[in-house]
């Protein structure tokens, strides 16, 4: 009974071991250097190609962030402008210089209801 387990075991560990391709393979001191040469040269081109989107990415927030002072800028400048603009002096002066406007003189007006 003994030897029996023994053989069984020495078939399924020569089975997996030995024939299998994958074991074959893997067990290869030509995959395993395979293996290094690709990692040792995709790993550093993935690093470039990935610090290289990272930098693209920080140039456009800058190139957004510098929009948006100068919208914010533009902003401040236009609503200067507004207060500016709409002045009591300054529309008053216009209404009589340019328009020929004139002031009312505050007066009773009667109306008379027949």
């Amino acid at each position: 009974m003994f030897t029996k387990t023994v053989k069984q075991n020495k078939r399924r560990r020569s089975v997996f071991s030995q024939n299998s391709p994958v074991a074959q393979l893997v067990g290869s001191w030509g995959f395993l250097l395979t293996t290094s040469v690709l990692i040792l040269t995709i790993w550093p081109l993935l690093h470039l190609y990935l610090m290289n989107e990272i930098k693209e990415t920080q140039y456009k927030v800058d190139a957004i962030r510098n929009n948006i002072t100068r919208i914010q800028q533009s902003i401040i400048d236009i609503d200067s402008e507004i207060a500016r603009l709409s002045r009591a002096d300054r529309i008053t002066r216009i209404a009589k210089q340019q328009l020929g406007m004139v002031n009312s003189k505050p007066g009773i007006d009667v109306v008379i209801i027949e």
